[in-house]
This record gives structure tokens, C-alpha cells and sequence, in this order.
């Protein structure tokens, strides 16, 4: 490895701590590093356009940060390194990337990649790339909700949140997916494209960021309480402890492309960004193998 990219958010979580550490290791060991930083002035396609130059692309911030540059680099053989600075940082967690200096310079000459799809969600007239997951519903007013939170309680800003919520609105709820139609009831639906939550908790079974696929998550119900067996569930999956059974509490299905409609209408996030002063419906549809992310976990550990 002789020339590495670092575009970094310097505004990410509470600080990128760790970053001058891998940077520095870096150039200890010969490697030519350039680094830019993202800002509203400065655009992750404009600060990826020469990434062809590089033999790697280091993104530094949190989730949103991540996916940003992950479009920016979508349809090129760039590898992709994360690093988490971030708050909930599920992308690396997703990957099994920790924000270790010795361990990232490692996977950055050693390591293994994987192509990974992405996705797009048109919400009104306005397009946005996602990775992780998308959600309308009880996910966004939570990442909303934990907003003034997370300088203070990091990633336990969103079970704050939540708890806080003692009450959502169930919704009816069509889901139109690929040439399918689907209606039900419920409090959220995610549209996840990774499927591993905080400490590596599923979300639900059968995710795969590289089947081409997303899977479609409605979470039933009018309380955040109604969750509970469902978590109870997903950490025996992570465990591998029993037969994982979400009974009727969860709905799931699979699908290329999406359109949500909802009443009454719910708000919407993609990748821990709550959308401002936008609702259902929503329409996201998969970019197959779309990257080439560098990963510490093993390719089949990636799918849940």
C-alpha cells in the first residue's frame, strides 16, 4: 500500500479521537496519506473524483458519514476502509471494524473485501443514498428524539429515546414490492440492507448486504415496549441459543424495490439522519454489489 485517501467528518460523533493514530502509523510505514475533510462546502463526489489515484479510501465519522462516501465510491474498484467515529457506528460494526490504529493499518495491507450492495430512497422529489437500513416510523422519532442526547449519553441516546416514547401511532401500512402488494399494520418499517445492530445484535434473521435484496422489518404494535421479546429474540439469535421465534410481533419479507405508503403519515430516517420536515411515502430500491468495503468479520459472518 503506498497512497491512502482520508476523507474525515470532523464533526462525527464526539470527535475522531483515534484517527491522527492511524494516520500516523501510516505514514510511519511509508504510506503517501492524503486527507480532506467533509463539510457542507465540499461534496463526498467532488472529494472522491481523483479516487482512482488511490489504492484505498479511508472514511472517518459515523454511519452517515460512511454511506456518503460509499455512494461517492459506488461502480469503482476502490476498497473502502471505515473508520468509526461516530456514535452508533453500525456500518463498522456490521464489518467488525474497531477503531485500533495497529488493527486498522492490518486489514488496511492484509485484509479482506467484500462487494456490498447499496441503495437509494426518493422521499418527495429529493433522492438519498443509504447503507446500513432506512426506516419510517418508530426508528426515526427515536433517532430524532436522541439528537440532544448523544453528546452526553452516546449510543444509549437512542434507548433513552426510546423509552421515552411511551406511546407511537400504529398505522396501516401498503407495502408495494416488486410488483407485490402487501397491507398490514404497525408502529415502523425498516428497509435494511445490513443487519446487525449495536454489539452486533441481528436485527433479524436472513440479512445479507450482498444478496442484492433488501429485507423488510415491520415492527407491530403502538408501544416501544412491545419490542422487548423481539430483542429477547434477536440476542438468542446472537447467541445462538434456541429456535428464534418473533411470533406475529414482526413481519418480514424480502425485495429488490420498495414503496412505503402510511396513515396517517410517518416521519423518516436513512442511516441514523432523520429526514427534516419529510413523511411517506417512500420509494428505496438496491444497487447490487455496489462497493468494495475492506470487512475484519469473515464474508458468510456478514449475513445474519
Amino acid at each position: 500500500m503506498q497512497r491512502v485517501l482520508i476523507i474525515e467528518n470532523k464533526k462525527a460523533g464526539r470527535g475522531n479521537h483515534n484517527l491522527h493514530e492511524f494516520r500516523d502509523l501510516m505514514i510511519d510505514k511509508g504510506i503517501n496519506v492524503v486527507e480532506r475533510e467533509l463539510s457542507r462546502e465540499t461534496t463526498p463526489h467532488a472529494l472522491t473524483a481523483d479516487a482512482d489515484t488511490f489504492e484505498a479510501v479511508v472514511a472517518a465519522g459515523g454511519d452517515g458519514t460512511i454511506s456518503c462516501v460509499a455512494h461517492a465510491l459506488s461502480g469503482k474498484d476502490i476498497p473502502l476502509l471505515t473508520f468509526p467515529a461516530g456514535t452508533a457506528n453500525l456500518i463498522a460494526v456490521n464489518l467488525g471494524i474497531q477503531d485500533h490504529a495497529e488493527n486498522l493499518y492490518d486489514l488496511l495491507e492484509n485484509g479482506e473485501s467484500s462487494r456490498i450492495d447499496l441503495a437509494e430512497l426518493v422521499v418527495g422529489t429529493k433522492q438519498y443514498g443509504f447503507t446500513m437500513l432506512a426506516g419510517v416510523g418508530l426508528d426515526a422519532e427515536m433517532i430524532h428524539a436522541s439528537e440532544e442526547l448523544k453528546p452526553t449519553l452516546g449510543v444509549a441516546a437512542y434507548v433513552v429515546a426510546m423509552l421515552k416514547k411511551i406511546a407511537v401511532p400504529e398505522a396501516d401500512i401498503t407495502l408495494e414490492m416488486d410488483g407485490k402488494t402487501v397491507k398490514t399494520r404497525g408502529m415502523s418499517v425498516m428497509i435494511a440492507n445490513f443487519g446487525m445492530a449495536t454489539f452486533g445484535i441481528p436485527i433479524a434473521e436472513g440479512i445479507d448486504p450482498s444478496d442484492g435484496l433488501f429485507t423488510i422489518i415491520v415492527l407491530k404494535g403502538n408501544t416501544p415496549l412491545a419490542l422487548v421479546p423481539s430483542i429477547i429474540e434477536s440476542i438468542k439469535a446472537h447467541l445462538k441459543v434456541g429456535k428464534v421465534d418473533y411470533g406475529d410481533r414482526v413481519e418480514i419479507y424480502h425485495c429488490r424495490e420498495i414503496t412505503i405508503h402510511t396513515d396517517p403519515v410517518l416521519p423518516v430516517q436513512y442511516d441514523g439522519e432523520v429526514v427534516e420536515d419529510a413523511h411517506t411515502p417512500v420509494h428505496a430500491r438496491v444497487i447490487p454489489r455496489a462497493v468494495r468495503m475492506i470487512r475484519a468479520r469473515e464474508k458468510e459472518e456478514l449475513a445474519t
